[in-house]
């Protein structure tokens, strides 16, 4: 993957974003969904880790929160997210 697919990928996820979450919350959806999009493309975690510190300044301890997880919670924690924007 190239950094600017893989950029490109995470501002989509930012864009499209329910209005209704907080920039936090939508920061934790485009970290997840990143980092499950780039596993699903064979990218190594090291290669996504420093994409998303080095590259586009993501908080460290948010992608060490989700680097390690399997696909299935982090379809889950991309879930947790997307019910707080339609919870009234």
């Amino acid at each position: 993957m190239n950094k600017v697919f893989m950029t490109g990928y995470y501002q989509g996820v930012v864009e499209t974003a329910p209005a209704t979450l907080s920039a936090a919350k939508v920061t934790q959806l485009a970290v997840a969904m990143t980092i499950l999009h780039l596993r699903h493309a064979n990218t190594n975690i090291t290669s996504i880790h420093d994409f998303l510190v080095t590259d586009l300044h993501v908080d460290k301890r948010l992608v060490n929160k989700y680097i390690n997880l399997n696909a299935d919670q982090l379809e889950t924690a991309q879930a947790e997210v997307l019910a707080l924007a339609f919870k009234k």
